[in-house]
């Protein structure tokens, strides 16, 4: 019987595990911690012998497992349907072997077909990376933590929680086409150089939360944001909430979606959103910044709502809020910017092509308040 059938509700994405589902251990299979010895095969047996079995649980044990990509597969490991993978938090890890420095496009967990219902918690994934910053052309910048992406099939009900994810020269988490209901809970980032949490869409995505996840203070430079929503391509339905991010959020294109009680050193930038709701977010900027600490541009339903906003910066600007330019047309309109304590010593808030707007109940610096808001090329804007 299918172990599946019998799980019984949790938290975790409406099911969980009896103790009629298999369970895999990975040792089982010939993985050999702390040691030279390639684990791939092994855990890929795990991970097969699951999928076989129409789901289970497969644990990984304390221990470090060297996983490296064996061909042209991506991704490297492919996690089964109907699926528990856990270990015993950081003491767990699968680290790639340091030969992923002269390679690229090792993608360590993922999904390329249809699959669903998979849980990966307690787990530390080790990139294995030398790099110390972004060099184009140089940096094997497609060495993934996980890639789930999928044209031929649906990805659905995914849920990574709980784990470390460092070390990587491309994205520590990537998600693209094909994915639905995916969520990212508590999970700590360290020492990516391309983004942290990585957001695209295709193929009917839809319905991204990403909550409680934290950047770790890390010993690269990264070049990119901690999280990162680019290539949306129709993509739907996107929470980003409760997450602590040394670097800034990027989110662009996306219909329906709430950025909210974030902290956030950097900016929260993006274009091309519909109904977006930035709320509750406590934004500094990086003392090296003179960007707008809020940019969003040809948005079409924007709440800026009860955000706290602040630059050591003496240029930057609170919250920019921008359209009809020579590459496009069209305004940022229905813009709402209400009850957000803004401290920036030039503009605090600065609409510039944008058509029927918004603009109450703000805090911002003692002075000229003139000065402060300003307002050009737009239209319709309710003070």
């Amino acid at each position: 019987m299918n172990p599946w059938l019998s799980l019984l509700a949790s938290s975790v994405f409406g099911v969980a595990f009896s103790s009629q589902a298999e369970h895999f251990n990975i040792r089982d299979f010939g993985a050999s911690p702390n040691d030279a010895t390639d684990d791939t095969k092994a855990v890929a047996a795990a991970f097969a012998a699951c999928g076989t079995n129409g789901g289970g649980k497969v644990f990984i044990p304390a221990g470090t497992y060297m996983v490296s990509r064996q061909g042209v597969e991506s991704p490297i490991l492919e996690l089964p349907s109907n699926s528990i993978i856990t270990g015993e938090g950081s003491a767990s890890v699968l680290k790639f072997d340091p030969r992923v420095n002269d390679s690229n496009f090792w993608r360590m967990l993922g999904i390329s077909g249809a699959r669903s219902n998979i849980v990966v918690r307690d787990l530390r994934l080790d990139g294995s990376t030398t790099a110390t910053k972004y060099d184009k052309g140089k940096t094997p910048e497609h060495n993934h933590g996980v890639f789930l992406y999928s044209k031929t099939g649906t990805i659905e009900n995914i849920t990574f929680e709980n784990c470390l994810v460092e070390n990587f020269s491309g994205d520590c988490i990537a998600m693209g086409y094909g994915c639905r209901n995916i969520t990212v809970r508590n999970v700590r980032l360290r020492n990516f150089i391309r983004q942290g949490i990585q957001m695209g869409g295709g193929n009917s995505a839809r319905d991204y939360l990403v909550t409680g996840c934290q950047d770790l203070e890390p010993s690269v430079k990264p070049g990119g944001s901690t999280i990162h929503v680019e290539h949306a391509r129709g993509l739907t339905g996107v929470t980003i909430t409760g997450n602590h991010c040394r670097n800034s959020i990027l989110a662009g294109g996306v219909t329906g979606m709430i950025i909210r009680d974030n902290m956030v050193t950097g900016r929260i930038v993006g274009n091309n959103n519909t109904n977006l709701v930035l709320s509750g977010n406590v934004i500094r900027g990086k003392p090296d910044s003179n960007a707008s600490l809020i940019q969003q541009g040809y948005a079409d339903g924007l709440i800026i709502d009860g955000n706290i906003l602040s630059s050591p910066s003496e240029t930057a600007t609170g919250i920019y809020v921008w359209g009809t330019s020579r590459y496009n047309a069209a305004p940022s309109q229905n813009v709402s910017v209400t009850r957000n304590l803004i401290r920036v010593s030039t503009k605090a808030v600065y609409l510039n092509g944008v058509k029927g707007g918004l603009i109450r109940d703000n805090t911002i610096p003692a002075g000229n308040s003139e000065k402060m808001i300003l307002i050009q090329r737009s239209e319709n804007i309710e003070q």
